[in-house]
């Protein structure tokens, strides 16, 4: 077996499946002086991992549509100092282990739309496939982001205020700990993952904030994975008992139902470890 990247944790750094509240979306909490952009135990492999991708891979990281260089740019001197337009992304993009997403509202959609990004660890999305798209039309293959959560979604963007911002975090299984997984929407409901290897928690500390200046919107995404392993039994506990109460179109959206089984076999085993 083949050693795990350098960035795979030995604890889970986000357990939000402990509690009601924050296991499900939206699990919205204020930020409230948090910060926008943390160093956990792996920044120091994730940003070499994030490097690697910006010199190779920079059309598939980086993506700026007209109009949106200044949020780019105002979101960038928070942590990079001054650059210009796509630039500003890839500056933004060697400085924290954020990814970053800019959304600026459109009259046309009545609801936001992505601008910018600088995307290197996506979780089975493509950027190519979502830029320049609104809200709605972005989640269109989640199955959880019906009308309603579509509707509550909005009025959570149109209220962010500067200074005042949010956070939560999403949590998956994987069959992988690579954190670059840029699936395009027709090739991830094809794919059948094996599962002869370690399962993986993966993690995304998500944070949102209205930018003073341009008023855009920058959606922040801090990946962490670990092994299931690293997993206590009550967390253990409690991860399986969300991802069993999970409906079958979202098993069926997230990886399939063989993965879900195995993890929620290895689960049960750690449970009663």
């Amino acid at each position: 077996m083949s050693a795990a990247p350098p960035w795979v944790l030995d604890h889970a750094p986000y357990t939000p499946f402990m509690e009601p509240r924050t296991a499900r979306p939206p699990g919205l909490m204020p930020l409230e002086g948090l910060p926008l952009a943390v160093r956990d135990a792996d920044f120091a492999a994730q940003m070499a991992e994030r490097e690697r991708l910006l010199a190779e891979r920079p059309d598939e990281v980086l993506a700026c549509l007209p109009g949106a260089e200044a949020a780019a740019e105002e979101l960038a001197a928070l942590f990079a100092g001054t650059a210009s337009g796509r630039a500003a992304l890839a500056a933004l993009g060697r400085s924290t282990a954020e990814d970053w997403c800019l959304l600026m509202p459109d009259a046309a959609a009545a609801e936001y739309r992505l601008v910018a990004a600088v995307l290197c660890f996506p979780s089975r999305w493509s950027l190519a496939e979502k830029i320049g798209r609104p809200l709605t039309a972005i989640h269109v293959p989640v199955p959880d982001y019906d009308g309603v959560m579509a509707r509550r979604v909005n009025r959570v963007f149109e209220a962010l205020r500067p200074g005042r911002g949010l956070w939560r975090v999403n949590w998956l299984v994987h069959d992988t700990a690579a954190l670059h997984l840029p699936k395009g929407t027709a090739e991830k409901v094809a794919e059948r993952p094996e599962l002869s290897g370690p399962l993986y928690l993966r993690t995304e500390r998500q944070t949102l904030t209205r930018l003073p200046q341009t008023g855009a919107v920058a959606f922040g995404i801090k990946t962490s994975v670990c092994p299931l392993e690293a997993l206590r039994p009550a967390e253990a506990a409690a991860l399986a008992r969300e991802l069993a109460a999970l409906e079958p179109a979202t098993i069926a959206y997230r990886a399939g139902a063989d993965l879900q089984a195995a993890a929620l076999a290895r689960l049960s085993a750690l449970v009663g470890a």
